[in-house]
């Protein structure tokens, strides 16, 4: 396996490079030595338009950029220029919660990274080579990514609340202070999952797009941290080009099959207590749509007693599982298909379902029952966490070759048949051939 970038990247660039003119410059992809105030220093430029959860702004020598998921600004600026007179970064020691300004030097030449998504994307954008470290307790599914982080420094979280203020923080229910040690090694800043009260951390969440293309725009918001918005912009249309003709063809059915997203609670004893029922996020919702399926939208719904939740799932054509398996030593795997049948009691739902006036779960017989975990780690990462998150051409793909298969699928790029046991692809380092 190599890294992920083949897909979008060698054509990408390649495209990306004849189709800018050769007198015309473009973004600078380093330092800067003299400053012109009346320059625009990113003639090559990107916008949010479907409901990615981030907006932003150029002017000038400055990116400004809104994380509206994340309650974050972040102020990019070119690297070589002043920091514009206008923004005031919120201070390192501040106890402020949330709607921190955060400015970074750009490009980017020397991350940390503490976020699934943000390798998928550096991988995608091809610019591996500026992963200076990772968080100590992170891991990821590409087998390159693996290998790569296996050869650098790892750093800590710190956690700190200034003694003089901690009175206040407690009264007031405050968290302590979460920040990265980035140590002396010259990093530049930890690309993360989450808004943190840390000046050097940046949070990437295409897993909270509210549009399934608004996801592979967080692959423009990493580029704008790099200087290679001409390249995202290349990459994105790509992408969106492939959704727009993959929905074309998906299957009309007269009334479309339903999906419903569920999972089984269990103790780490091996006690089954109970059953939850999950709404999908809204770009899940859209994504099942245009891949002519019907996603459960309702409210959120847990069950201890099975013919309860049998008869709450009993309309569902298409099952997907979340559930997890605990260890009794701690910690989960993830779950087999004899688990599942366990978990929801399968091996006795004809009784169950008749007990409960029912005649059968739809989703049993035609093997419609997946997980999103078909492509993970042994060091426990998922690619649903990675690549699915930026991928919604593939995404969608996958969704439509579950909603036109009568017995199951087995051909899904990440969701993996369950009563047909499809096996887990497991990654390491060793999967790697670059």
């Amino acid at each position: 396996m190599v890294f992920r970038t083949v897909k979008y990247t060698t054509a990408a660039l390649v495209v990306a490079a004849l189709m800018l003119p050769v007198n015309v410059a473009g973004n600078e992809s380093g330092c800067v030595y003299s400053y012109d105030p009346s320059k625009d220093y990113f003639p090559d430029k990107v916008e949010s338009k479907y409901g990615s959860g981030f907006e932003i702004t150029y002017k000038g020598n400055a990116k400004f950029i809104r994380n509206t998921i994340a309650n974050e600004n972040y102020v990019l600026y070119q690297c070589g220029t002043p920091i514009p007179d206008s923004v005031n970064a919120t201070p390192a020691n501040s106890l402020q919660v949330g709607n921190w300004t955060k400015v970074a030097a750009v490009p980017g030449s020397k991350v940390v990274l503490s976020s699934a998504p943000a390798s998928a994307i550096i991988e995608t954008l091809g610019l591996q080579n500026t992963v200076a470290a990772s968080y100590k307790f992170f891991t990821v599914t590409s087998a390159c990514m693996q290998k790569q982080l296996a050869g650098l420094p790892s750093v800590d979280q710190t956690y700190a609340t200034p003694s003089a203020k901690r009175r206040s923080v407690v009264s007031h229910g405050l968290m302590r202070r979460v920040s990265y040690d980035l140590g002396n090694e010259g990093l530049q800043w930890t690309f993360t999952t989450y808004g943190m009260n840390d000046p050097h951390s940046f949070s990437v969440n295409p897993e909270n797009a509210t549009d399934m293309l608004g996801k592979a725009e967080w692959i423009k918001f990493v580029a704008a941290f790099y200087n290679k918005e001409a390249e995202a912009n290349t990459i994105f249309s790509e992408i969106e080009s492939r959704y727009n003709a993959l929905k074309k063809s998906a299957p009309n059915h007269t009334t479309k099959p339903s999906v419903g997203i569920a999972r089984y609670n269990k103790v780490a004893n091996g006690t089954i207590i109970g059953w939850t029922m999950v709404p999908a996020q809204k770009w899940l919702q859209q994504g099942l749509s245009d891949a002519g399926l019907d996603a459960y939208t309702g409210d959120m719904r847990s069950f201890t007693n099975a013919d309860e939740f049998y008869k709450a799932v009993s309309g569902w054509d298409i099952l997907i599982d979340t559930s997890i398996e605990p260890l009794s030593h701690g910690g989960a795997k993830i779950p087999e298909w004899q688990d599942l049948v366990d978990g929801y009691k399968l091996g006795s739902s004809s009784g169950a379902t008749k007990s409960a006036g029912i005649k059968s779960l739809q989703f049993v017989d035609p093997n419609a029952i997946y997980r999103s975990d078909l492509i993970s780690s042994t060091s426990n990462a998922t690619d649903a966490d990675e690549h699915l998150q930026i991928e919604p051409d593939v995404l969608l793909g996958d969704f439509i070759k579950l909603a036109s298969s009568s017995s199951g699928t087995k051909k899904a790029h990440w969701y993996r048949n369950m009563p047909l046991e499809v096996p887990v692809e497991w990654m390491s380092p060793n999967n790697c051939s670059g």
